[in-house]
């Protein structure tokens, strides 16, 4: 039996200016407890096209079909009450973002608890019973607690767990996920999607899978609708698809998808005996947190990054990975004195800049550059493009005002925009066309090191290998040395020289980048390894995950013979191979 069956709908959206078309005559229909993937970049029409479905747009939308059917009824002539009783009974939506679509100020259990009441009469006391159950269906453990969490006391992960939970609380015949995993780090994006499998199964529902990864398509549906700029350019089942793409676009989506699968070999060596681009010794952070509540004034130490030891060679670029929590990107800003470590050396050029002064400090700001996660908070709002991409020029006092747009319009031309975007403003960019202006902004002053704090994560996989391509072809022809903060694995694999994996505050294993995939050596890394998602659906699998204490107690044991080191109750880092160190507990 068809759940939902659309034919020939259009939506456009009432601007200034006319009418933009969103959606073109898009068609497809979604059986009962079958799984369809929407795939294609940002801008294709695919959220749109399920957020008319459930009527959830705003009113500049104008929808248009032949017919949209859910669950057996017409949603174009649904009145508000029949809208209601849809949402939720026979269709339920994961957001993109939990954080937004959670109201701050109502506790978890609330919100829950509302939603249940809200489409069936059940008392309070059930309907509080029956949230607790939710939340451990979708394996939050300490389900109790939660419910009287408020959204921001919930990590990423958490908090989308806790989404589901509410999602099934009506117990929809449909469930559509749109992008519920893109600002997840590796491990918990495979622990979300493997737990939307789960409940899918044991609910018996149906799934809408709203992505732009196709390793997330390739783990979880049955059929795929290809999208691109609001109409479909082809559908099939997902083996077909992977296996033999028809459409043009699919064939590029998928060779973007490969494009990470190997790094090409860098005949460049690294000069070992020159003074590194940067290097961190002994680097901690520690913040005081509060504990307790009310008025009561206790306060403990959390060690955010414990002692880290990093060196960036020259011309090299070395990715940082790790779960979200792990401190790499603390670590990154400490390495540029964003934020101000508890403890160690940052040495820039073999210069000591950990103790210099703010005016000491800003002759080495010209050599160290980042670009931020966000590339939409990290630009002004209020500045030209070429004004936010000059600024660098004007801090450090650099050429004339005049010759500083030239300069800047220049660099907006190397990173792949017209020289007319000079005078737009940043809301008026995509995302990649932003972070292609926080790039521009990094590189003007030609500085020798850049942190890359994880810019490509909430980028579609398209943009994502342009931006890619962007970074490596400027790397070379700036000679930069590249520190590369990011929990996706196969960009890290496709782009970096070394990798160096953290693990709560403590890098636990750092070697070569093809010798980090091919043998590596901590149950870390190994599970980062592991929770990649499938390049094909013939080789998606079943995971398992390892708490922390599994880790730790799988954690690698050396003698003192072997190492020549020491023994030590504390993990310590040993050398196993040339440039391969792995923590390890030394024993005698």
């Amino acid at each position: 039996m068809k759940l939902v069956e659309i034919n020939g709908l259009t939506v456009s959206f009432s601007q200034y200016g006319g009418d933009v078309a969103a959606v073109r005559g898009v068609s497809f229909h979604l059986n009962e407890g079958e799984s369809l993937g929407i795939v294609g970049e940002s801008g294709s029409g695919k959220s749109v096209t399920c957020m008319a479905l459930l009527r959830l747009l705003g009113a500049n939308a104008k929808i248009g079909a032949k017919s949209m059917v859910l669950d057996g009824v017409n949603v174009l002539d649904a009145d508000a009450e029949g809208l209601a009783q849809l949402r939720g009974r026979s269709a339920a939506m994961i957001f993109q973002d939990p954080m937004t679509a959670f109201d701050p100020v109502f506790t978890i259990g609330h919100q829950i608890v509302e939603t249940i009441r809200a489409h069936r009469k059940t008392a309070k006391r059930a309907a509080w019973a029956e949230a607790e159950q939710l939340l451990l269906r979708v394996e939050i453990k300490n389900a109790k607690d939660v419910l009287n969490y408020y959204p921001h006391q919930l990590s990423g992960g958490m908090l989308q767990r806790a989404m589901i939970a509410m999602a099934l609380s009506c117990q929809p015949k449909v469930l559509i996920a749109d992008e519920p995993t893109t600002a997840l780090d590796v491990t918990i994006q495979a622990q979300i999607l493997q737990l939307i499998k789960k409940v899918q199964a044991e609910f018996g529902m149906a799934l809408i899978m709203i992505t732009h990864d196709l390793g997330v398509i390739a783990e979880t549906v049955d059929r795929v609708l290809v999208m691109y700029g609001g109409e479909v350019m082809e559908e099939g089942l997902v083996q077909d698809i992977f296996d033999a793409p028809q459409h043009a676009y699919t064939k590029t989506l998928l060779a973007s998808l490969k494009a990470g699968a190997t790094k090409p070999d860098d005949a460049t060596k690294a000069d070992e005996t020159a003074v590194p681009a940067l290097e961190l010794r002994g680097l901690s952070k520690t913040y005081r947190v509060h504990q307790g509540q009310g008025f009561s004034r206790k306060y403990a130490d959390f060690r955010a990054v414990r002692t880290v030891d990093l060196v960036l060679p020259r011309n090299k670029i070395v990715g940082l990975v790790g779960e979200s929590g792990s401190g790499k990107t603390t670590t990154g800003m400490m390495a540029l004195r964003l934020t101000e470590p508890s403890g160690g050396q940052i040495l820039v050029d073999g210069s000591d800049i950990s103790t210099l002064e703010p005016i000491a400090l800003k002759s080495f700001r010209r050599r160290m550059q980042v670009i931020f996660q966000d590339s939409y908070s990290a630009l002004d709002p209020m500045m030209t493009l070429a004004q936010i991409v000059a600024e660098p020029l004007h801090i450090h006092g650099i050429t004339p005002g005049k010759q500083q747009t030239e300069t800047a319009l220049d660099w907006l031309e190397k990173v792949g925009l017209d020289r007319n975007f000079g005078q737009r403003y940043p809301h008026e960019l995509s995302g990649g066309q932003r972070q292609r202006v926080a790039i521009a902004r990094a590189l003007i002053l030609g500085p020798s090191v850049l942190i890359a704090d994880e810019p490509t994560s909430a980028l579609d996989v398209t943009v994502k290998s342009q931006i890619i391509g962007l970074l490596k072809q400027l790397q070379r022809e700036m000679g930069l040395s590249m520190l590369f903060i990011s929990h996706d694995l196969g960009t890290v694999r496709t782009l970096t020289d070394t990798v160096v994996v953290m693990y709560r505050g403590r890098v636990v294993e750092q070697a070569p980048t093809a010798q980090i995939f091919e043998n590596p050596q901590h149950p870390y890394t190994r599970a980062l390894l592991d929770a990649i998602p499938a390049s094909n659906p013939r080789d998606k699998r079943l995971r398992t995950f390892l708490s922390a204490a599994e880790i730790e107690a799988a954690t690698p044991r050396y003698t003192v013979i072997q190492t020549g080191m020491a023994p030590n109750a504390e993990p310590q880092l040993v050398s196993i191979a040339p440039n391969h160190l792995v923590e390890a507990v030394v024993t005698t």
